[in-house]
């Protein structure tokens, strides 16, 4: 097992696998963003969403992590939630 500092001096560039990151934006215009050497390249995508680009999402996320016993990380709506709030003894 590797500590943390092991991992860090043995960490190369050439080891990370090429990512593309899609954006939308508000308009639903698609951009298309990847890293050429050490240079952001943007694109914008050949066919644009209809409409808006966004669904509103009206459902309540109420998964709550647990970091620490006493460090606990989660949604604003998990947070007005008191059931959630009792069940993992927030008070």
């Amino acid at each position: 097992m590797h500590s943390l500092a092991q991992e860090i001096r043995s960490f190369s560039r050439a080891n990370l696998r090429k990512q593309r990151t899609r954006v939308t934006t508000l308009t639903g215009r698609r951009i298309i963003e990847t890293w050429r050497g050490a240079c952001l390249h943007m694109e914008e995508e050949e066919e644009a969403a209809p409409g808006g680009g966004f669904v509103q999402d009206l459902s309540a996320d109420l998964q709550v992590g647990v970091v620490k016993p006493w460090l606990l990380l989660g949604s604003q709506d998990a947070a007005h939630d008191l059931e959630t709030m009792r069940k993992h003894k927030v008070t």
